[in-house]
């Protein structure tokens, strides 16, 4: 009953909408629109996707040919990579004008990342859901990047299909833009190996203007003078490369040394921490006006900086602190000092039974015991009332 309402409430709503457009003397509604209509029914998009792809494609889809395409490019990625209902729907989603390639192209395609690229076809699955346009202009595209990689990276066609993988939006770059990027990465020593690892990984940061990119470079430069740690540290941490110094690296940088640091102390804490440095600014901040404000403490004299700053706010941090001060009012009720107090509710007995069993447990889950030592201490607290 509700399939038959859908359709219904479907093709009325799209009847009454064509009548006012310009698609009314171009298609006709009953051999083309309704037929297209079931198809995307049948593959199991709903109603406000079909309204979406109608109206920014303008009808395109329900041209004669189409329908037939859609079930042979439903049949290929099926058959060729196991493709499911929901990734065909994504796929046609994003860029409904994949229809408008060549089915045997496409299959030529295929065949050039699995035997020529050697993705698998897992991997080729996945580039195509996350970026289909790939396949627009996919020779010209393919001939240009593969030839740029080629003369400045050294990259063989195994190297290039992960580059694909990793950054299927590849071709979407201003491809003018590559080569001096490449050149300025050499200037700075990076050898050719270091290169080909970098680009596998991501080639993202080869779309950065190369000002910027400069710019961002020579920020590190400052933080890590040594070439060899330096470059050992971006290759292991890729994401740091596309973090633009105007906008995300500087502020950072600056949020450091408010609280005293030096830049070699900061780059250190790059070293150590390199996550710190991909999180917003706003998050940093938080944390920090956290240890110096509401705890009253020199975040950078504590033992265990700057690892502290990588827990997250809002779920580890904040509660901890709500603890503190429902504990330190419980003490001043009961006119105890600390030791008395953890040793009459016997706090420090059950947070070292939680901490002896943390190190066979994993990370999230140790964390977690943690947390139902808080949960204790909070009940402890409820006793008291």
């Amino acid at each position: 009953m509700k399939a038959i309402f859908f359709r219904f409430s479907t093709y009325a709503k799209f009847a009454e909408k064509i009548q006012n457009t310009k698609f009314a003397t171009i298609y006709n509604y009953e051999t083309q629109v309704k037929p297209a209509l079931s198809i995307y029914e049948s593959m199991g998009f709903n109603e406000q996707m079909i309204f979406r792809i109608f109206k920014n494609r303008g009808l395109s889809l329900v041209k004669e040919d189409a329908l037939n395409d859609i079930g042979q490019l439903n049949e290929l990625f099926k058959n060729r990579l196991n493709a499911e209902a929901k990734q065909m729907r994504t796929i046609l989603f994003k860029d409904p004008q994949i229809l408008s390639h060549s089915i045997e192209k496409m299959g030529n395609y295929l065949d050039l990342f699995e035997k020529q690229l050697q993705i698998s076809k897992e991997e080729i699955l996945s580039m195509l859901t996350a970026y289909p346009l790939l396949m627009r202009n996919f020779e010209v595209n393919y001939e240009k990047f593969r030839n740029v990689f080629n003369t400045y990276a050294h990259v063989n066609d195994k190297q290039f299909g992960q580059i694909l993988v990793n950054t299927p939006f590849l071709f979407s770059f201003n491809l003018e833009r590559i080569p001096p990027n490449f050149r300025v990465m050499y200037n700075r020593e990076y050898k050719t190996k270091e290169i080909q690892e970098l680009v596998q990984k991501t080639a993202e940061f080869l779309a950065l203007k190369n000002h910027d990119f400069d710019r961002l470079l020579n920020h590190y430069d400052v933080l890590i003078p040594n070439k060899e740690v330096q470059h050992q540290l971006l290759v292991n941490n890729h994401k740091l490369l596309l973090l633009t110094p105007a906008y995300m690296l500087s502020p950072k940088i600056n949020l450091f040394k408010e609280i005293g640091l030096s830049i070699q102390q900061i780059g250190q804490i790059l070293q150590i921490c390199p996550n710190l440095f991909l999180k917003s600014v706003q998050t940093l901040k938080l944390k920090l006006k956290f240890f110096e404000k509401h705890l009253n403490f020199k975040i950078k004299d504590s033992p265990h900086f700057p690892q502290i700053l990588e827990f997250d706010y809002w779920t580890v941090l904040r509660p901890r602190l709500v603890i503190l001060n429902n504990l330190e009012n419980a003490m001043d009720n009961l006119k105890m000092d600390q030791d008395e107090f953890i040793k009459k509710y016997n706090c420090e007995q059950k947070y070292q039974e939680l901490l002896n069993e943390a190190p066979t447990k994993k990370k999230i889950d140790a964390d977690f015991m943690i947390r139902k030592y808080h949960r204790y201490c909070h009940d402890r607290i409820q006793l008291l009332h």
